[in-house]
């Protein structure tokens, strides 16, 4: 036993001098250091604090309903999931996430968080989910979204934010969906508010008190838009501009009461429109003929007035839903109509008659590389379309590469060339019938230019009855068309054509004409010949004086060559009497 001991001893004895030199080395030492921090490394990667739950690994971990005023320590570098939401976090400091860099799923919400630091969110370079409804940010806090490269989902619903400034989310490009529902203090969206969300596809503006569509243009490819529980009135033509890509809609409960004519034209892909609980009466003539793909409408709860402006709506709806056409409104008035679905109504019920062009195209010369329009106006719930020379049919959202229809159903060139010189028709729709007026676009050269002062107009009432149809017109020229040299006579250039579509009552076979510009007659004859006369006396006048200023000079420079030469002064003298020569 002594001796086990004595080599026990021994051996100890053998060893501190090799541990002393071990602890000399420097290498020893730092991989000893390494051995250490992977230890303690691991040992925190398999963590769980104490406030929390964890599950899966570590990879899950829950904190909700703490009374947490700060982000907890000791979260596993391993989380993938984290839930902070029912606490009591005011501030979200910076580098509170730092080690995370793991972390896909943060959630914020339900706290009192009014402030989040720049370098908040550093280290989450894998954050896909990023969590902040129902807190008390005034502000889009946009710096501290600076390197979250990989997020794709953002909600700030029901934060008291009162303003959305330009390029608020530019730092974030990956963003799929956003959520900004209920803003309710939100006052002002700036223009470029969403610049930089190209990749957007779904976006939350419901319940924040909009009066109007905000600029969307930037989310070209955006595929779902919530509108609802708005106060936005008016849906005007552009308010959905460049969203082609736009599949559903929501503007439930928004306060609608008019959507103007061509509001949806750059919704080529939609697929579901939601217009119910509103304050629509009517929509205008063909509103959802440019949408293709549409599959579902929701137009229950509105005021429908059933009248001939609404049949088009009804074989609409028998067309695409023929198999329910009790699905989607009823009828709010006339009292006779009232509970009926619109999708039932015939046209025999109704005594409806083509539209009126208020304003026709009046014939328009104009010189090649200048800008031109031809309008054409009439009621706001009807459609218009343009029918060009070559034959082709021209409706607004079918862009040509200078031509293009307005909203207002003006036809607008921005550049016209030779080749546009012709003439060209408006067509107005409703559910009765067409009217149409041509006009005609004279181009001249920058060299050769002509000026039209008068047009011919001429306008022709079309109605067919049950049995026969029958024509009557009537021409009635205006006056001659100026040309560079002489005043000649011009053919029928501006007719105004109003075809029933169907005989809808016995009331439609009337025959009617449409004014459509004020006779002038001689008058305007008259007056040119006073403009003219005056106009020659003007010059008249002006010769005359240029002519006696002339004389004058001459007159007074002959003088002056004939005066005989002035005598020289005497020299001065001192006697009184003496007198010069």
């Amino acid at each position: 036993m002594l001796n086990k001991m004595t080599s026990f001893q021994q051996q100890q004895m053998m060893r501190g001098p090799r541990w002393n030199r071990a602890l000399s080395d420097p290498l020893f030492v730092l991989l000893l250091a390494l051995q250490l921090l992977v230890v303690a490394g691991l040992v925190r990667a398999q963590t769980c604090p104490s406030v929390c739950s964890c599950s899966n690994q570590f990879s899950k971990v829950i904190c909700t309903r703490r009374g947490l005023r700060d982000v907890p320590d000791g979260i596993s570098t391993n989380t993938r999931y984290l839930n902070l939401q029912e606490n009591l976090i005011q501030v979200i400091k910076v580098d509170s996430f730092k080690h995370l860099r793991h972390l896909e799923i943060l959630q914020l919400s339900k706290n009192h968080i009014r402030k989040i630091e720049l370098g908040a969110f550093n280290g989450l370079a894998n954050l896909n989910t990023l969590e902040l409804f129902d807190n008390r940010l005034t502000t889009i806090p946009n710096g501290a979204f600076e390197y979250l490269s990989k997020l794709k989902e953002l909600w700030l619903r029901n934060n008291p934010i009162e303003s959305i400034p330009s390029y608020a989310f530019n730092r974030v490009p990956s963003l799929r969906r956003l959520d900004l529902g209920e803003l309710k203090r939100l006052s002002y969206i700036s223009e470029g508010a969403f610049e930089g969300l190209s990749n957007l596809r779904y976006l939350n503006l419901g319940m924040c008190n909009l009066k109007e569509i905000p600029n969307l243009t930037p989310l070209v490819k955006l595929e779902e838009l919530e509108m609802s529980g708005n106060q936005l009135s008016v849906i005007k033509p552009g308010s959905f501009k460049g969203l082609i890509h736009l599949q559903k809609l929501w503007m439930m409960h928004a306060q609608i009461q008019i959507i103007e004519r061509n509001s949806f034209d750059d919704l080529q892909s939609l697929v579901e429109l939601n217009l119910a609980h509103n304050n629509l009466t009517l929509l205008p003539h063909d509103l959802f003929t440019p949408l293709h793909h549409l599959e579902r409408v929701h137009l229950h709860h509105n005021p429908w007035n059933c009248n001939c402006d609404i049949l088009w709506l009804s074989w609409w709806l028998k067309e695409m839903v023929p198999a329910n056409t009790t699905c989607c409104a009823r009828c709010s008035s006339p009292t006779h109509y009232k509970g009926r679905y619109i999708g039932e109504l015939d046209q025999n019920y109704f005594h409806c008659y083509a539209p009126v062009i208020v304003e026709p195209p009046a014939d328009l010369n104009v010189t090649e590389g200048s800008a031109a329009e031809l309008k054409c106006r009439a009621s706001s719930l009807t459609s218009v379309s343009w029918i060009t020379p070559n034959g082709s049919i021209m409706t607004h959202g079918a862009y040509k590469v200078r031509i293009s229809v307005l909203n207002d159903g003006t036809l607008n060139f921005t550049n016209v060339t030779m080749q546009d010189t012709g003439t060209y028709t408006c067509m107005v729709s409703n559910s009765a019938g067409n009217t149409t007026a041509s006009a005609m676009l004279n181009v001249s050269s920058t060299e050769n230019s002509s000026f039209s002062y008068f047009t011919t107009v001429t306008v022709e009432t079309i109605e067919t009855p049950h049995n026969e149809g029958f024509t009557t017109a009537v021409q009635q020229k205006v006056g001659p068309t100026g040309s560079t040299t002489t005043w000649e006579s011009v053919s029928l250039l501006s007719t105004t054509t109003t075809t029933a579509r169907t005989p809808l009552s016995t009331r439609a076979t009337e025959t009617y004409t449409i004014p459509v510009t004020e006779l002038v007659g001689d008058s305007l004859m008259n007056g040119l010949d006073e403009v003219m006369k005056t106009t020659k006396i003007i010059i008249g006048c002006f010769v005359a004086i240029t002519l006696m200023a002339a004389v004058m000079l001459i007159i007074f420079y002959n003088d002056a060559e004939t005066a005989p030469p002035a005598e020289p002064p005497c020299p001065y003298t001192h006697h009184r009497d003496h007198q010069c020569g």
